[in-house]
Parts: C-alpha cells; structure tokens; sequence
C-alpha cells in the first residue's frame, strides 16, 4: 500500500500558526487582489539589458527611454490551483518588470526578475514544482512624521527598496514617457508571457500572468520617491494603481538558451 507523502510543515514566527501544505503538484496560483501598484522609474538602455537575461528578448524602449517597473500586488487571499481561493493568508509581493520584445517572432513579452512575498508559505512553491518566489518581502504602509502616507518595499536580500511618499498638497503634471494612464495601461498589459530566471545556469521560467477579472489603472500622482537597487537609484517617474482583480499566475515550463 502506498504511503501518503508527509505535508511540507512551515511555520509563521510572526503568528505562531504552524501551516501544513499537501505535496501536491502546483500548475497555477490564483490570487484575490485588492490593489496592484506599479512605480517606474526611467533607467539607462545597459540597466534594463543587463537585468534581463533571456539573449531572445529586446527591452522596449519608450519614447526612446528604458523604462524599469517594481510591480507590487496585495493580496487578499491566494491558493494553488487544486485548493480554495480563501485557504491561503493576506500578503504583499512585489518584482522588477522590463517590457520586452521576443525577437524569434516579434511578439510582445515581459521580463519578471525575482518575485518577492511577505508570506512565508511561498516557501514551499519551489518544491511543489513551481518556480521559486522568494520569502524576504518587507513592507511599510504606515504614515511618515507628518502624517504623510507611505508605500515602502524593501527586501531582505537589498535587490530592491522602494520609497514613496504621498504630497496631499502637490500633484505630480505628467509621466516623461506616458501621457495618460490609458497609454501607460496598454504599455503594461502589452504581453502576456513573462519569462524570468531559471532555477539552473543557461534556463528562463516561463510563468504567464492571467486578468481573469476587468479593472483599469489610475494614476497617482501625488506619490513620489525613488528607487534604490544595486544597479542604481533612481526618481520615480510615474505611479500607477488598479483595485480588485482575480489573477491566474500558470507556469508554462523553462527555455534553454
């Protein structure tokens, strides 16, 4: 008789809750979006080619800029494609976006780096087969001094920190590269397959982002900040936000180059 396959215990040392995942094999995550922000900030052309390491995708510029996205998600629940939606907790995630061009065949693509959580199940993605996202997330939503709202992003490993303030009284006039959240919408939703780094030397993941429910972006333009990574820091260029959203993410396999 074949032995049922122990539960990958993990435990939350923030809450004490002792999570037991089933070894089963995840295709797809699901999530219950609240909010979805993106910050761009406007790179040099080397930044963006050496973020991405896929020899077959172009980074697309944008008005003759190079244009470096941190898109961060809200969750209020997600779950692997065989449990319920609401089984899995709150959390934050965030990763570093280049629009692309596939050059094999012309067709729009994105560079997703690594993915980022403040939940700590998101350990156990990579031994369930599905690419790793990485548990080193944290996030300040709290008020500055003054009173001020904040959105910071920073994570563990210092790939990524980012820092915005809201100025009740200031409103920032226009995007350098995009001229309406609609341009900037259409930018963004452009290409479906995202590739991202490879668990070996020489491979890219394949995990396409799904909009299985309508919603649309909105500026905010009264957040400002700046982008600090190892390659550079930079002033953000324009903030984008959409509230609510079902999302599939679906690994598609790895490539080879």
């Amino acid at each position: 008789m074949k032995t049922k396959p122990k539960p990958i215990e993990i435990l939350d040392e923030e809450t004490g809750r002792l999570w037991q995942v089933p070894r089963k094999r995840v295709q797809s995550v699901f999530a219950d979006v609240s909010e979805r922000w993106v910050a761009n900030v406007l790179v040099p052309e080397e930044v963006c080619r050496d973020l991405v390491k896929a020899p077959f995708l172009e980074p697309v510029p944008v008005r003759g800029r190079y244009v470096l996205s941190l898109c961060a998600i809200f969750m209020r629940s997600a779950a692997p494609d065989w449990a319920p939606l609401k089984i899995g907790p709150a959390s934050r995630n965030c990763a570093l976006r280049v629009a692309c061009r596939d050059v094999r065949d012309g067709s729009d693509a994105v560079w997703v780096d690594h993915r980022y959580s403040d939940s700590v199940l998101v350990e156990a993605l990579s031994k369930l087969g599905f690419p790793a996202v990485h548990a080193k997330l944290e996030v300040d939503l709290d008020r500055d001094f003054y009173g001020r709202r904040k959105v910071e992003m920073r994570t563990k490993d210092h790939l990524v920190d980012l820092r915005l303030i809201e100025y009740p009284d200031l409103k920032r006039l226009r995007s350098d590269v995009f001229e309406s959240a609609l341009e900037f919408e259409n930018y963004f939703g452009a290409g479906v397959r995202s590739y991202g780094p490879g668990a070996t030397e020489h491979t890219v993941t394949i995990v396409d982002l799904h909009k299985l429910h309508g919603n649309h972006f909105e500026a905010m333009g009264r957040y400002f900040g700046r982008l600090y990574t190892p390659m550079g820091n930079w002033t953000v260029d324009s903030v984008y936000r959409t509230r609510n959203g079902l999302y599939e993410w679906r690994y598609e396999g790895n490539v080879a180059y």
